[in-house]
């Protein structure tokens, strides 16, 4: 009777331990970093060029990879110079003369968690003040990159697997006897 007790004490430390793996442990829903606000704002219609873009996120991101780029109405490249990271703002300076039309920004940056994050955004510009009669929004969401976390499924995974190895083992200790 005594193997069978260890067993059963092996089992209830085991899944003790899982269960305080699993939820205390683990931060509750580490959602990742997103696009919060970009100036031009996505969709918006200027009167005039501006001379940068701004992407502001929910969290720091990582200097190191972060690229921007932003194409004009013929499909040309319209950035000048590298993108520069501060905290959680990215900004890329534009060209100073941007003709009339609707611009393409593509964006991937790196977030503190180490996760990548992409997404695209439009702006046009009128050229004139008539053709900007509506009102320009100041923010942007974009919804984050697809990416997965394995985390816990590896951990769920990791207690089936404990249990039914120390459920195996109190049954040959039972044969045994």
């Amino acid at each position: 009777m005594a193997p069978l007790r260890r067993v059963l004490a092996a089992l209830a430390l085991s899944l003790a331990a899982c269960a305080l793996l699993l939820g205390v442990g683990t931060p509750a829903a580490s959602a990742h970093d997103a696009l919060v606000a970009a100036t031009p704002a996505d969709g918006s219609t200027l009167p005039a060029a501006p001379g940068e873009l701004a992407l502001e996120f929910s969290g720091v991101v990582q200097e190191l990879g972060a690229q921007v780029a932003v194409t004009g109405p013929g499909g040309d490249a319209v950035a000048q110079g590298p993108a520069e990271v501060v905290g959680s703002t990215l900004t890329q300076p534009l060209d100073a003369d941007l003709a009339a039309g609707t611009y393409a920004v593509a964006w991937r940056v790196t977030s503190a968690d180490g996760h990548p994050i992409s997404g695209t955004t439009t702006f046009t510009v009128a050229g004139d003040a008539a053709a900007a009669a509506g009102p320009v929004q100041e923010a942007s969401a974009a919804a984050p990159a697809g990416s997965s976390s394995s985390g816990p499924a590896i951990g769920i995974g990791a207690a089936v697997v404990l249990v039914v190895a120390v459920a195996l083992a109190a049954r040959q200790l039972r044969g045994r006897r």
